[in-house]
């Protein structure tokens, strides 16, 4: 009987770290296709900003001023800001910081850069922060937006949506 006990707790204490390790995985996977996605909204944005100005210049106007750029840069600035802290979370989830010096990926506990030998300043341990989807989208390409709306419009009109309304009309 205790045989049993023991094997019991054993494969409690294996599922507990397995799931452990499923869910840090997700969690990683999902900061990285968030990542992935900003990167791609910044890249797209530096293209809108190149058409702009080149539009401006076949048009024979002015190199547009910094005030008519600003807002695609303020954009730029949200998604670059996002993918560092998904990058610090990412790193915090796997134990790890980027070393202030030569920016190595190093342990968390670790007092001196293994690669460079700099000291490093102490920091309190945190989990990991949730990858929050709010972005700007006040400079988005028109394409996006549209296709947004009719990704709307397709949810607000699927057959779940009209199921539900015909049973709560029911009631």
């Amino acid at each position: 009987m205790e045989f049993l006990n023991k094997l019991g707790n054993i494969a409690s204490e294996t599922y507990k770290k397995t799931s452990k390790k499923t869910g840090d995985l997700a969690k990683e996977a999902k900061i990285r296709m968030k990542m992935n996605e900003d990167k791609g909204k910044i890249k797209d944005l530096y293209t809108e900003i190149g058409k702009f100005i080149y539009q401006k210049h076949i048009e024979g106007g002015d190199i547009p001023t910094d005030e008519e750029v600003i807002g695609f840069c303020k954009n730029i600035d949200e998604l670059s800001d996002g993918i560092e802290k998904a990058l610090d979370s990412l790193l915090a989830l796997k134990g790890k910081r980027i070393c202030e010096n030569c920016h190595a990926e190093i342990d968390v506990s670790v007092k001196f850069c293994p690669s460079c030998g700099t000291e490093q300043p102490e920091i309190p341990v945190q989990e990991p922060e949730e990858v929050k989807e709010e972005v700007s989208t006040e400079n988005e390409p028109e394409e996006v937006k549209e296709a947004e709306k009719v990704e709307n419009d397709i949810n607000e009109s699927s057959p779940e949506t009209e199921i539900e309304e015909d049973k709560n009309s029911d009631n």
